[in-house]
């Protein structure tokens, strides 16, 4: 693509997000603002903190710390004054928000000052309580809003009885180029196979990265496995959990107690985070994301097939539409929750031929080449500034 191609004119466009640590959205606003610095907008990002925030300083990214994560009405009405001041000094042409607590202060703000502003829906539609509605509704009082799927679009209409053609859906893109295979060699993916513990060249790889919290489905993972027991192929397979495990010492201990109770312990690990997730994709054979409650959007299928890799997740929420189905089908969708399906989808891929796994990663790369491609995102939410930015 071509930046110059687009309207730009010397525009400074703030990014307005919580915290910077690793996570969906943030990684976002890393892929954006790197490369808004290649078109003529000036790119700034206001957050707490957070692990990313060398990575954007790195990249010559203005960035402002100011604590802006608290719900608290006090918090809220300080910012919104404090935002008044950041957005006049620093000569803000257009704001972004992408969470709820800091737009309740800057789209007052902005509004105040006569500058666009939009956000980003990235997480959960929710309207468990008339509250949280309202608390939640501030995402719609922007002068445009973008949802990061299909199904998070539709739970907007649905619960706020906006038209669905007044939401830009704009998916989140990856960059293929990461997650080449010709990129790895097989020196690293046998390092990383010994970093795991795993020496037999026969094994057959399960991978699991997700944050460890319960909706990712871990649960259901183990039981799934543990009814393969049967299978003649049992005996070569090992599944890794890989995620985070800082503030879940709860939830490892129910998960390594449910191995336990099943006699698992050599065939399920919990492996901690992984830096290199390109290199864990292609040191694995086939990726699981059995998440139990709808993804808004999902970023582990896109990766997996992005990376040419057998991936099985829930047929719910935003996978439904990232990962394709029939005869052109890239991956597999299991019924959420629900360990009997995702063990059957888990028996089908390892009795696939070669051939056949061949073809379906061919279709699984071009899918995400074709629909959720990082210049794809960038272009389209460029479009949105511009469309914003002229009409002011």
């Amino acid at each position: 693509m071509s930046k110059s191609n687009l309207n730009y004119k010397n525009k400074r466009i703030l990014q307005i997000i919580p915290n910077m640590e690793i996570g969906g959205a943030e990684r976002t606003v890393l892929e954006i603002t790197s490369f808004l610095k290649d078109t003529n907008f000036s790119s700034l990002v206001l957050t707490s903190g957070g692990k990313l925030i060398d990575d954007l300083e790195r990249a010559n990214i203005e960035v402002i710390k100011l604590k802006i994560d608290k719900k608290n009405p006090y918090s809220i009405i300080k910012n919104f004054f404090l935002f008044i001041k950041i957005f006049r000094e620093k000569k803000i042409n257009l704001v972004h928000v992408r969470s709820r607590a800091p737009a309740w202060s800057a789209i007052f703000a902005a509004k105040k000052l006569g500058i666009p502003v939009l956000t980003t829906w990235h997480g959960h539609v929710s309207n468990s309580s008339f509250i949280k509605k309202i608390y939640n509704s501030i995402m719609l009082k922007g002068d445009a809003v973008i949802a990061n799927s299909i199904y998070t679009a539709e739970n907007i209409s649905k619960i706020y009885g906006i038209n669905k053609s007044k939401i830009d859906i704009i998916p989140r893109g990856v960059d293929v180029n990461n997650f080449k295979k010709s990129d790895i060699n097989s020196h690293e993916i046998a390092k990383i196979k010994e970093n795991w513990k795993i020496f037999d060249k026969e094994k057959v790889i399960i991978l699991l990265p997700a944050r460890l919290t319960k909706w990712k489905g871990h649960e259901v993972a183990i039981e799934a496995i543990n009814l393969l027991k049967g299978e003649t192929f049992f005996k070569n397979i090992v599944c890794l959990f890989a995620g985070e495990q800082k503030n879940s010492e709860k939830y490892i201990h129910n998960l390594n107690r449910l191995i336990s109770s099943y006699s698992l312990e050599k065939k399920i690990r919990l492996i901690g985070k992984v830096e290199n997730m390109p290199l864990a994709y292609h040191a694995s054979d086939v990726i699981l994301s059995p998440s139990i409650e709808p993804e808004p959007f999902g970023r582990i299928p896109i990766e997996a097939q992005a990376s040419g890799k057998i991936i099985i997740s829930c047929d719910a929420g935003a996978v439904k539409d990232t990962i394709k189905s029939g005869k052109n089908f890239t991956g597999f969708k299991a019924i959420p929750n629900n360990s009997e399906s995702l063990a059957d989808k888990i028996k089908i891929a390892l009795k696939m031929e070669n051939e056949e796994i061949q073809s379906m990663q061919k279709r699984a790369i071009m899918n995400v080449k074709n629909n959720f491609s990082l210049e794809s995102m960038c272009k389209k939410t460029l479009e949105v500034y511009n469309r914003l930015l002229i009409s002011k």
